[in-house]
């Protein structure tokens, strides 16, 4: 699979190279674009080793979860991103914990998953420098908000709430990658790097869902994450049912709408995104949502 998306990813960055004015084409933008396409797995950060330790046990379905809490133990910032997760509206019951062993049992393996993966986006930001470093946290803001959405609207699809947030959680992480290219390229020639931002703009659209597949597969995450993140804008179509799509493409624009970016109209959302299921019932639960979010 890795293959497949490697090859896509190359030949949407050969047509926007073919595609570009000669105002568009400096130096930089044709170091950007064969950065990008030269070597994506390169490009892709990998998590410290406590939290990949962490990534790989909460995999395990046999996993203790003394075992779990020993390794979360290891990081202070796992450990405290924990603290903050279990505490949170969604899993707090009236009281907060305080302890990494009652915090680890009220969200389990599943809520650990999710912290080590909020952990990881963090560390995943980078300094591209000049207009691009607002893009940097909007991409990161989108992505936090997005999850708990997933979440909320999971279940509908019949998939699993926690999963849903974790797989919202990374969906856009090819955006990331490409903030970081321009930041190594900043790096190397110790300026701000001259990518129009036009170039940059038609990258971000078209790259970053195959590039996101590949860094899932890198992190060890499956071929099932990768094949929803790699096609969670649902153009084309999907040509299997791909529920795990439908929800990151409904949560994104909910997202969206409730930012004031679009207007909120989920029987759209439906036909454009060949939805399946119970648009009324999505509508119900992203208004409990947006009821909750408003109240908090």
């Amino acid at each position: 699979m890795i293959e497949r998306l490697t090859e896509q990813l190359s030949t949407r960055i050969d047509e926007i190279t073919a595609s570009l004015t000669p105002k568009e084409r400096t130096s930089d933008t044709v170091r950007f674009l064969q950065g990008v396409k030269e070597r994506p797995a390169g490009n892709i950060k990998q998590a410290p080793q406590a939290a990949q330790r962490a990534l790989a046990k909460t995999k395990n379905p046999e996993i203790g979860m003394a075992e779990l809490v020993r390794v979360v133990e290891e990081d202070p910032t796992l450990g405290q991103a924990l603290l903050r997760y279990a505490n949170s509206a969604y899993y707090n019951t009236g009281s907060s914990v305080v302890s990494l062993r009652h915090a680890a049992q009220r969200v389990g393996a599943s809520g650990v998953h999710n912290v080590v993966l909020s952990v990881m986006l963090e560390g995943m930001l980078c300094k591209p420098g000049g207009e691009y470093q607002k893009m940097v946290i909007q991409v990161r803001d989108h992505l936090v908000r997005t999850a708990p959405i997933a979440r909320a609207i999971g279940r509908s699809f019949g998939l699993v709430p926690d999963e849903c947030f974790s797989l919202a959680l990374l969906h856009d992480a090819g955006k990331l990658i490409i903030f970081d290219v321009i930041g190594t390229l900043r790096h190397e020639t110790r300026r701000d790097v001259d990518v129009p931002r036009s170039v940059v703009s038609r990258v971000l659209r078209d790259v970053h869902e195959p590039l996101g597949g590949v860094a899932v597969l890198n992190w060890g995450l499956g071929e099932t994450v990768a094949t929803s993140i790699a096609a969670h804008h649902r153009k084309p179509i999907p040509s299997v049912d791909d529920r795990m799509s439908e929800v990151l493409f409904v949560a994104e624009r909910a997202e969206h709408a409730l930012s004031g970016v679009i207007p909120r109209d989920v029987a759209a959302w439906w036909e454009e995104g060949a939805i399946y299921g119970d648009p009324a019932r999505v509508e119900e639960l992203i208004s409990a949502y947006t009821q909750r979010e408003l109240a908090a």
